[in-house]
């Protein structure tokens, strides 16, 4: 009767084993059949001989390994699948755990269990970051930046962001007035934090040049929106120049109207951008603003003084 019971537990998990190096994307279903299979027939065999017996030992270990190798194999093929969920894996390998009765098979099990929870918990960050790095709130944040970076918001400047997103879709499908409203909210509570913080986002963002340039092409727009630019504003520019890497004459090509204050020659020397960054937010306040759904919509007006 045991031989007849290890027989057939045996043949099931060579069947698994084959389909599973068949098609490893079916291994979760694999695994939870030959669980399904061989659950009974492995309690009767405990019931038999004993769980101290050399030959209920011996294939419990077995079909742990296997199942547990069905759920390595499943997280492997689906972890980068949008519909993929870890509790499945977890599932499954807690199954082989159940079963096993070797010290290492365990001690293998629990490591992988350690592997998919790191794995998830990176996966958090990784989905964080790429919220944090998601190029059309990047490009948000830059036409914010340059609206408020000289411690007022124009009419003419909101007018132009809305502008850009009702008309030419410039940051997606953001709602513009409601993210607008959070971003005031967000500086209103941080006040130059803000600004150091876009700062920060902007040089560790992993952006290509065309995304580059769109950056500096709002940042120019919405800088010359309210028909002026101050000195504060051009430091500002500076600064943000300095964390890109397109080159001068890239800028230049695409905006041949830019004064050459915004790129002296002396701007990217480390001092004197350390210099920089502390002359400008040590001279410029930031004030509380009004959240912009309590102003009046006023109508994009593209200023004569410059034309990017």
């Amino acid at each position: 009767m045991a031989e007849n019971l290890t027989r057939s537990i045996t043949s099931h998990l060579e069947h698994t084993k084959r389909e599973r190096r068949k098609n490893r994307i079916n291994a979760y279903e694999l695994g939870t059949e030959l669980l399904f299979k061989s659950k009974q027939e492995l309690e009767e065999l405990k019931n038999l001989v004993g769980a101290e017996d050399v030959r209920y030992q011996s294939i419990a270990n077995l079909l742990a390994t296997e199942i547990l190798q069905c759920g390595i194999d499943y997280f492997k093929a689906m972890k980068d699948n949008s519909d993929f969920s870890e509790a499945t894996s977890l599932e499954i390998l807690n199954s082989a755990k159940e079963i096993s009765t070797d010290a290492e098979i365990q001690k293998r099990i629990q490591d992988n269990i350690k592997g998919i929870a790191d794995w998830v918990s990176n996966q958090s960050l990784r989905d964080s970051q790429n919220n944090i790095y998601d190029f059309n709130k990047i490009l948000l944040k830059t036409a914010f930046s340059f609206m408020t970076c000289d411690g007022h918001i124009a009419p003419n400047e909101v007018a132009l962001i809305r502008k850009m997103a009702e008309e030419d879709q410039a940051f997606g499908e953001i709602d513009i007035d409601t993210e607008l409203d959070f971003l005031i909210e967000v500086i209103n509570t941080m006040g130059m934090g803000f600004l150091k913080e876009y700062f920060k986002v902007l040089k560790n963002a992993p952006l290509k040049q065309e995304q580059e340039l769109k950056l500096i092409k709002i940042a120019i727009k919405t800088l010359y929106a309210d028909g002026k630019v101050d000195y504060n504003e051009v430091k500002f520019f500076r600064i943000f120049r300095s964390l890109l890497s397109v080159t001068d004459n890239q800028i230049i090509d695409q905006n041949p109207n830019l004064p050459d204050q915004f790129l002296e020659s002396d701007i990217f020397s480390h001092d004197y951008l350390g210099q920089l960054f502390d002359d400008y937010f040590e001279q410029v306040d930031i004030p509380t603003f009004e959240k912009l759904s309590k102003q009046n919509r006023t109508a994009y007006v593209d200023p004569e003084k410059y034309k990017a």
